[in-house]
């Protein structure tokens, strides 16, 4: 065996074991993501970090729409209630009044024009609220774009680990099974058993 076939020998293998070692960190990061116990504790339910990112964006979603859906049901009502305190202060200063009751008066027409510029304030604010939840579009597409980038990276890894493997160290059926999944050609179906055994078999 030359120097030159030994070198490359050598090289293939250091490429390997880097590549196997940056696989096995990006499973485990996929599995890790949440680990926080606040996170862990909300999503526990769901077997992998990419479902747990799947989940954290329909729960965006869901508490976005409540606030959209609650300042809907709630503007009309302030609408309402500015009117008739708009209506009710117009009647009191429409009305003669004996002179011991105008400081009742006064302050009753004070508080109904109060009234209705709180009415207005909050009706700003709710329709503040209401385009703030522009948010939860860019986190639910943010959300997908690092599923998908996850899930393509880990495949691509995977794919790469087995074609580069040493003969033999990955069974056939094993070897056919994760390189044919559902899909297009070429697709690993992504279990986390299947990656650890497999990763396993390549001794990472």
């Amino acid at each position: 065996m030359t120097d030159l076939t030994t070198q490359q020998m050598t090289a293939e293998g250091i490429v390997f074991d880097r590549l196997g070692s940056i696989v096995r960190s990006l499973h485990d990061a996929l599995r890790e993501i949440g680990a926080d116990k606040v996170l862990t504790d909300a999503v526990a339910e769901f077997p992998s970090a990419r479902e747990r990112l799947v989940h954290i964006g329909k729960l965006t979603e869901k508490a976005a729409n409540t606030v959209l859906s609650r300042v809907e049901e709630v503007s009309p009502i302030q609408d309402r209630l500015a009117h008739k305190a708009r209506e009710l202060q117009a009647g009191w200063d429409a009305e003669s009044v004996p002179e011991a009751l105008r400081p009742l008066v006064e302050q009753t027409t004070q508080f109904m024009a109060d009234a209705s510029a709180g009415c207005t304030g909050t009706r700003g604010a709710l329709s503040d609220m209401m385009m703030a939840q522009d948010f939860q579009d860019l986190t639910g597409q943010l959300i997908k774009k690092v599923v998908s980038l996850l899930e393509s990276t880990e495949n691509d890894l995977l794919k790469l680990l087995i074609e580069a493997a040493p003969p033999g160290s990955v069974p056939a059926e094993k070897k056919d099974e994760m390189m044919a999944g559902p899909g297009a050609p070429g697709f690993i179906a992504l279990e986390q058993g299947d990656v650890d055994d497999l990763l396993a078999d390549l001794g990472f």
